[in-house]
């Protein structure tokens, strides 16, 4: 079938059932998601895309586009040697297959070890995302095989910005009785003993070994957040003083995302020659 015009450089994957997505071949990043609708809700969400993008946001070649889905890989943060967050989200990424159909779309994005790569991390590997939707569901896979001769390790993650309406509002459920690493505390490891963790402002924790699907609410609508691989769970907002201290943050934007991610951060990922890992992120909208 034929799709939407996508931003130059980007591809778009569309279902005839009104499903859409769109991701830049920069960094493999999903910068729009817009799932399938029913009934009533049909129009009001069509014109709701599902993941949050700065309006300040830059694009193109090595920059780091501040939202929707970036791939955070081979290091999370500035726990290593390399930039933050790694320079997958920053390299061009090849567009391996775009699929669209009825219900259905999916595209492959492939990312190998190059003299770019080589010159920050040296290392043989040969990373593919993919990104799939159907009717309400958004699904994103990263796999990594190790193609050197010596093992590999390294941390990642799948870092979705997603749209609120009032960050400020939302509950996030799925946590309670995780252990946690809180980077507003020196990274002091608390417990999460609440049944719903309130966002009142900003915040920055990584949730060790959360296994169990993890729900975002916010007044009428509910994403539900499920993963493989991915041994650990990021919650993060800004705040006001994060978004003002940002040029590629609007004032106000700390009220309309909020991350919640799945990474393996804890234990970083190690995988011997030929080896091959897979991680998965699936989000459905609930509501």
């Amino acid at each position: 079938m034929t799709t939407s015009a996508a931003r130059p450089g980007s591809v778009v994957l569309q279902t005839a059932t009104g499903a859409r997505a769109e991701v830049a071949l920069d960094g493999a990043h999903v910068t729009s998601w817009v799932p399938d609708a029913d009934g009533a809700d049909r129009l009001f969400d069509r014109l709701f895309d599902r993941l949050f993008v700065s309006a300040r946001s830059g694009f193109g070649p090595g920059v780091s586009i501040r939202g929707g889905i970036p791939v955070i890989f081979p290091q999370f943060g500035a726990e290593g040697p390399l930039q933050r967050h790694g320079f997958a989200r920053n390299v061009r990424w090849t567009l391996e297959t775009l699929e669209c159909g009825a219900t259905s779309a999916k595209a492959v994005l492939l990312l190998v070890a190059s003299p770019e790569t080589h010159a920050v991390w040296p290392y043989g590997f040969r990373a593919q995302l993919c990104v799939e939707i159907e009717h309400r569901t958004l699904a994103v896979t990263l796999t990594v095989e190790n193609s050197d001769r010596v093992p590999l390790t390294f941390t990642a993650a799948l870092h979705p910005y997603f749209a609120m309406t009032d960050a400020f509002t939302a509950r996030v459920i799925g946590l309670q009785g995780l252990r946690y690493r809180d980077a507003l505390r020196d990274r002091a490891v608390s417990t999460e003993f609440d049944d719903a963790l309130h966002i009142r402002g900003e915040i920055d924790r990584v949730y060790f070994d959360a296994a169990s699907p993890i729900e975002i609410h916010e007044h009428d609508r509910a994403l539900r957040i499920t993963k493989r691989g991915f041994p650990d769970a990021v919650v993060w907002n800004p705040g006001i003083s994060g978004t003002h201290g940002r040029a590629d943050f609007e004032h106000g934007d700390e009220t309309r995302m909020l991350c919640v991610e799945a990474a393996a951060v804890q234990h970083p990922i190690v995988l011997a020659p030929g080896a091959r890992w897979e991680g998965a992120q699936i989000i459905t909208v609930l509501r």
